[in-house]
């Protein structure tokens, strides 16, 4: 039988970013240290620093990262392949197993709250991440109310801005009640996009 491998540095960096991403999803991103994150990991704070010098480092990546997950995931053939009504079904289900197996906030949502106090690059990254998930549900939206699909009025950036901003509060309801609040907002969404107006 071979001993384990060694951990890599990849590795490191990989758990590094798991732990600090769920620390900042259930206590925000000030509420928590490297100290935190060495102690959790059973590892020297200087080992950290060796791949996130500082924690506007840390945050950067952090965002980063889930920005790579939205461009993955609205690009794969399973997304992309699906009808408007769909993919925005497959979008709301992101937010409903956050507030069923995970009871997280919403990422945007756990970073907006802070953002006067983030680090400049955190800010920029943030918006960046938060531009790009609103113009993706408005194209949504758009191919939906074009194919006569899904319904609403306005613009379709101000109805995915909106959407968007009711998601970030269900999961922040649910987390304070259960996620059956969490359903009935959703549902309450889902209900208004169904029904021609």
């Amino acid at each position: 039988m071979q001993a384990p491998a060694p951990a890599t540095a990849f590795d490191t960096r990989t758990r590094i970013l798991n732990l600090a991403e769920d620390l900042l999803l259930s206590r925000g991103f000030n509420a928590f240290s490297y100290q935190h994150i060495a102690k959790e990991l059973a590892m020297k704070p200087a080992a950290i620093h060796y791949h996130y010098p500082g924690k506007e480092d840390l945050g950067v990546a952090i965002i980063r990262r889930q920005l790579m997950r939205l461009r993955k995931w609205r690009d794969l053939p399973r997304v992309t392949e699906l009808t408007p009504p769909e993919q925005f079904e497959a979008f709301v289900d992101v937010y409903r197993g956050r507030a069923v197996t995970q009871r997280q906030v919403c990422f945007f949502g756990a970073l907006a709250a802070e953002f006067q106090t983030l680090p400049e690059a955190m800010q920029q990254e943030l918006r960046t991440l938060n531009v790009e998930l609103t113009e993706w549900l408005a194209s949504v939206l758009a191919a939906g109310r074009a194919a006569n699909t899904l319904h609403y009025k306005g613009h379709p950036v101000s109805k995915a801005a909106q959407v968007l901003t009711t998601l970030a509060g269900a999961l922040q309801v649910a987390r304070v009640h259960d996620e059956q609040q969490c359903q009935r907002i959703i549902e309450q969404v889902r209900t208004e996009l169904r029904e021609p107006v």
